[in-house]
């Protein structure tokens, strides 16, 4: 229910900006966008350990991160999508009498899609719902590095998001947007971090550079 809530209210905020902006834009076909998105269930947490065998550091990023998109509108109503995403991100260090360890991971998904927009719009329409689609590769990554041992892993998995959202332009260059949507992915042969499988649904908001 928060999330609905969320979404509702963001949809709202991005239809009243448009609203407010004398610029018209134009029709979309044949143009590409730039797009910038920041996860809005991110949750960060960074500590210290104080021990007698040494002292521990570490931050920890889980849930939608944020990423990068690209689309080109092949219709007004139709756009493909390349996205790089960011679900999950952590890193720690250890220092003690006997040894200096680091460690790192991160999931990271780069995906081919689509965006659908509903109804199919005017070019006039600055107020734009979609649905999308994307599949593609979700790559774990894992490093650690010591005095005495140095590691890295890579695996990718094939996965795909299915989402909602909506965007409002902001004149003929500008836009905001809100999506929601889930991912699904295979699990990961090795685990990264201490989780096998990063399915689940992720929220952001963003901002894009229609050209």
């Amino acid at each position: 229910m928060n999330a609905y809530r969320i979404v509702v209210s963001v949809s709202l905020v991005l239809a009243a900006m448009a609203s407010l902006v004398f610029g018209q834009p134009g029709p979309l076909k044949g143009s590409s966008s730039f797009e910038i998105n920041i996860g809005l269930w991110n949750e960060t947490q960074v500590g210290q350990q104080l021990s007698a065998s040494g002292i521990k550091q570490s931050a920890k990023a889980s849930g939608f991160i944020g990423g990068l998109g690209y689309s080109y509108w092949m219709r007004e109503y139709l756009a493909i999508t390349i996205d790089a995403s960011m679900l999950s991100s952590e890193a720690s260090s250890t220092i003690s009498v006997s040894n200096i360890q680091q460690r790192a991971n991160s999931v990271v998904s780069v995906l081919i899609g689509m965006r659908y927009y509903l109804p199919e719009p005017e070019p006039e329409d600055r107020v734009r719902p979609f649905v999308a689609l994307g599949i593609g590769s979700y790559i774990g990554s894992e490093a650690e590095n010591s005095l005495f041992l140095q590691s890295a892993l890579s695996e990718s998995v094939l996965g795909g998001r299915a989402g909602v959202g909506i965007e409002a332009l902001l004149g003929s260059w500008f836009k905001l947007n809100a999506n929601v949507g889930y991912n699904l992915m295979g699990d990961f042969k090795t685990p990264v971090g201490a989780r096998s499988n990063f399915n689940g649904y992720d929220m952001s908001f963003g901002f894009g550079f229609v050209f």
